[in-house]
């Protein structure tokens, strides 16, 4: 009991010393084969919109003909694409990727990852394209199903605010309509929420054989007391 009441005593003296600022972040995790590459992401203003409108929105719910409630969340609708840019530094107005491959995950797994001590809060999500999936990506190739280049982005895609709302606005309400079946605030679509490049620094731009790899991408949006 005593040891309870003096772990519980840390936190809150924790909380009351270290609780006042967060930092928001994002890491990302490339494996291929025998290769593991580390590297953090960058934001577009679709998502920074997005997350200040999830906040700041009063209006948060629509109650539909059957008295059931629907909202559709940004990860509805979730993705992720390949690119072969290599050249063009990422810009928090990118609306999609350079030289995107058109060919969406074959699987796509979500989790949700606290510290135990309430510092980190974590949203990732796990992108898989099976072998065979993507087609091969090397300097050089002919073209006949492959494709001439490397990877040197990637992008994670969300439904997202469309950052049309005028600095200084009073008591933010935006609307919530029918789309694509579902019940989402006015101004969402289906946009790049972060991109990950090489012409950042994020990674070295590599040669992918996805006739006999596999390709698994791991994104991670972070909240976390600084």
């Amino acid at each position: 009991m005593d040891k309870l009441k003096i772990k519980t005593k840390k936190i809150d003296e924790r909380i009351a010393e270290n609780y006042t600022k967060i930092k928001i972040g994002g890491m990302a995790k490339i494996i291929y084969g025998d290769n593991v590459i580390k590297c953090r992401n960058k934001f577009t203003r679709y998502f920074m919109s997005s997350v200040i409108l999830i906040i700041a929105q009063q209006e948060h719910t629509h109650e539909c003909s059957a008295s059931c409630i629907i909202l559709e969340t940004p990860s509805w609708n979730l993705t992720a694409r390949v690119g072969t840019d290599v050249s063009t530094p990422s810009s928090p107005d990118m609306a999609d990727l350079v030289s995107k491959i058109d060919i969406a995950p074959d699987s796509t797994t979500r989790r949700l990852i606290k510290e135990p001590d309430y510092t980190l809060y974590m949203y990732e999500i796990v992108f898989t394209w099976n072998t065979g999936t993507l087609p091969d990506i090397y300097e050089g190739a002919p073209g006949d199903g492959s494709i001439d280049g490397k990877v040197g982005e990637f992008g994670v895609y969300l439904d997202l605010d469309n950052d049309d709302w005028a600095t200084g606005t009073i008591n933010p309400r935006r609307m919530v309509g029918e789309y694509r079946g579902k019940y989402m605030f006015t101004g969402m679509d289906h946009r790049l929420a972060s991109r990950i490049a090489s012409r950042d620094g994020a990674f070295d731009a590599f040669e992918f054989y996805g006739s006999i790899d596999l390709l698994i991408f791991k994104w991670r949006f972070q909240v976390a007391i600084v």
